[in-house]
């Protein structure tokens, strides 16, 4: 009888993580980053302009987007980032920038002329380094730090329509705040 009682323990107490487990979304993912200062990062420019940092647009809000020309997801996330790009482009206080990660500058120039280029420029990142300091596992992935060059958040997959109104714009209006 005691084994019984054992069992239907052990069972209930698995049913239980279980039904834990439904309410999670298995797409988000938390990084210890979120509300630390963001690492610094110095590139190449995919464009071949002038090296691009990150701390050159501290006093904004950045929206940092790693992707990469083998990435499929990025592929339907771009329309998305275009959008965004010229919905935004006359803001002051907020600004794209783009992190090619695992890709080679030929791939990523490919990318852009086949899907359409945006205005905000991309950093180069083939051996990952940018990518491993973020602790980005995937792509396409996206962090929103605020002008103290701080992490507010991170998005795993694709960025979505009315994501910037939906998730960006309250952070950014609330002063850095977490969404509800």
């Amino acid at each position: 009888m005691g084994w019984k009682l054992t069992l239907l323990g052990v069972v209930a107490g698995i049913l239980f993580l279980f039904a834990l487990g439904l309410n999670n979304d298995p797409r988000h993912i938390p990084s210890p980053l979120v509300d630390r200062p963001a690492p610094d990062f110095a590139g190449p420019a995919l464009d071949g302009g002038d090296p691009l940092t990150l701390s050159a647009l501290r006093g904004r809000w950045v929206l940092v987007n790693f992707w990469g020309s083998w990435c499929v997801s990025c592929v339907a996330e771009h329309p998305y980032l275009l959008e965004l790009d010229r919905q935004t482009r006359s803001r002051n206080d907020f600004v794209i920038l783009g992190v090619d990660f695992k890709d080679t500058v030929d791939g990523g120039r490919a990318f852009l002329a086949r899907h359409g280029t945006p205005s905000y420029r991309h950093v180069v990142d083939p051996e990952q380094k940018i990518a491993i300091d973020w602790g980005v596992f995937g792509a396409p992935e996206s962090f929103l730090v605020d002008p103290e060059g701080r992490i507010r958040l991170k998005h795993v997959g694709p960025l979505y329509r009315g994501w910037f109104e939906r998730v960006a714009l309250p952070l950014m209006t609330s002063g850095g705040g977490k969404p509800s």
